[in-house]
């Protein structure tokens, strides 16, 4: 097995304290509130109801065989436009640890959540990106997505 490509598999809810880690890790450097509560509420939720959406976890696999690392993760959630010819997927998160960019996983990652979507009969897949990332904005540009030049606006209902 190639050191060099990515590897995933399905979390689960056992993996819900790993992806607690790895979205607060995420959020910390996006600059986003983390809600740890409010963070398992949600991951319960979607543990519980996978018609709701997907997370899998990024692994790097072992050059001398050893259990392979997790090094991200991605989550797909699926909604519905009329925009976009029914059931869409959003990719919600992609998280992977600075330690490990900058070898194409990032690539490598928006190819198995795209193929993640394509399986579960999606045939658009979006996602939002803060505008000051240039370095992901260039990544999704580079691997297909297009920038609708559309302002995403949010009205909290609680």
């Amino acid at each position: 097995m190639s050191t060099d490509t990515l590897q995933s598999r399905p979390a689960t809810a056992a993996d819900l304290e790993i992806v607690l880690g790895l979205m607060r890790d995420f959020y910390a450097e996006d600059h986003l509130v983390f809600d740890e509560l409010i963070a398992r509420r949600a991951l319960h939720e979607l543990f519980a109801h996978p018609s709701l959406g997907t997370i899998t976890l990024l692994l790097h696999p072992s050059a001398t065989g050893d259990e392979a690392s997790i090094v991200g993760h991605f989550t797909l959630t699926y909604g519905f436009s009329l925009e976009f010819h029914g059931r869409y997927a959003l990719l919600d998160e992609l998280y992977l640890i600075p330690s490990v960019r900058g070898r194409g996983w990032g690539r490598q990652s928006l190819t198995l959540a795209s193929t993640a979507a394509r399986a579960q009969g999606v045939i658009a897949l979006r996602l939002e990106v803060n505008q000051a990332n240039a370095r992901a904005r260039s990544v999704y540009l580079k691997a297909g997505f297009q920038d609708n030049r559309r302002d995403l606006f949010t009205q909290w209902l609680r």
